[in-house]
Formats: C-alpha cells, sequence, structure tokens
C-alpha cells in the first residue's frame, strides 16, 4: 500500500538500556511517549509544508503554469494532519479521512495517470462540514469544471449550490490542482494525463533523526515527576 502515514513503534529505534527504562514505565507513560512523539512529527511536518520543503531538505517541485505563486503547496492537508491512532506500544499519524489519505498518498509518492470526465462525475454527498468552500466551487467553475446532471444529455457547468452538496473540500482541492495545473488546454476534454511530482513533507526525517527524536521525549519522561 502506498504511504499516506507516519507510523512509529518505539522500540526500533532504542538501545538496550533504553528499551529497559522504557518497559519500566506504566502503560499510560509509554502512551504519553508515543504521543508526544508523534505531536512533534506533526509539527515537523507542518513546518516543512510552511517551508516547502521535503522530508530530505530539497524543495517541492514546483506547480505547473498559472497556479505559481498562489497559495502554499499541501497547506490543507497540513491543517488535517492528526494523531489518529495511539496505545502504549504504537502510535498512527496521519488523516482519518480515507480520501484524504488517498490525496496524500497521491502527493506523498507521485502519481501519472489518466483521468477520464466520466470518472470525475461520479459523485456523492458529502456530510455538512467537509463539503467545498464556496471559495473553491467558484475557483471550479471558472476552471470550467462541468459534470452531466441528472435530466441533462450534455455536460454543464454545476452552480456553486451543486458543487458544495456534491464535492468535499480535499477532492474540490485536488480538483482545483488538477485544472489548473495539469489540465490540457481544451477545458472541454474528456480525459486528462495527470502527473503529480512527489512531495514528501510526512516524517521525522531520517532513522537516524527519528531515533534522536524518541531518545529525546524518552529522557524527558524519565526526568520529569512521576
Amino acid at each position: 500500500m502506498a504511504r499516506s502515514t507516519f507510523e512509529l513503534d518505539v522500540r526500533g529505534y532504542l538501545g538496550v538500556q533504553e528499551q529497559l527504562a522504557l518497559l519500566s514505565l506504566p502503560p499510560q507513560l509509554r502512551r504519553r511517549l508515543l504521543n508526544n512523539v508523534t505531536k512533534r512529527v506533526r509539527s515537523m511536518s507542518r513546518q516543512r509544508i510552511r517551508e516547502q520543503r521535503n522530508v530530505d531538505g530539497s524543495a517541492f517541485a514546483p506547480r505547473k503554469g498559472s497556479a505559481k505563486g498562489k497559495k502554499k503547496m499541501e497547506a490543507g492537508l497540513g491543517k488535517l494532519l492528526m494523531v489518529t491512532r495511539v496505545n502504549a506500544d504504537e502510535a498512527e499519524l496521519g488523516w482519518r479521512n480515507t480520501l484524504t489519505r488517498w490525496v496524500a498518498s497521491q502527493q506523498h509518492n507521485g502519481v501519472s495517470e489518466r483521468r477520464t470526465a466520466a470518472q470525475m462525475r461520479r459523485w456523492n454527498k458529502v456530510p455538512a462540514g467537509l463539503a467545498a468552500t464556496e471559495k473553491q466551487a467558484k475557483r471550479l467553475r471558472r476552471l470550467g469544471f462541468k459534470v452531466r446532471q441528472e435530466g441533462k444529455k450534455s455536460l454543464t457547468r454545476p452552480t456553486v449550490a451543486w458543487i458544495q452538496e456534491h464535492v468535499n473540500y480535499a477532492k474540490a482541492g485536488l480538483l482545483i490542482r488538477i485544472l489548473d495545473n495539469e489540465q490540457t488546454e481544451s477545458t472541454g476534454a474528456q480525459s486528462w494525463d495527470i502527473t503529480l511530482p512527489k512531495r514528501q513533507f510526512l516524517g521525522a526525517g531520517t532513522e537516524r533523526d527519528t531515533s534522536l527524536l524518541v531518545n529525546q521525549v524518552l529522557q524527558q519522561i524519565l526526568n520529569s515527576p512521576r
């Protein structure tokens, strides 16, 4: 499965003495360790988004065409990034929403594929609070987004209200990137070749970086009042 989460089992980053110290801690303190480390990784990942840099320190691949100089890439994913699972043995940093995890995976691993207008029209109504914003809906309309609505024979440009009812926030963001950055010149095209470069902001860095972070937080917990 393509990576879209940061999973952490701290035992792999500790020496023998540190592992013994970890095992001496009660479950609630081991959980605190994992929670603290994972939240620090979240902060580091969000910082990379602000700096528009990958885990290895290189700059994000630039946008194409008219999107240059606009909103920072991956900002929406950074805001939704959270600790999705944590217990006394392991933790996971990622996204609760399945679609958002898919979008994150596309961005992390890069993708080259063909999408069709028919695929774009396969929407389900989205729950309140997860819908595309009015600004996104208006942007999609300006970019020529079209669907085949019930009772109509040809593709039409949907209203702002329709888009907000049928397109969620994450998918709207992906569509905007596709239509604005990757689409061919003809806005009436029925298929698009999409190439998204890797933009890898999620993680603590190298194995050594992760090990140093885990050991630092462990020492803080061992030296703190119980």
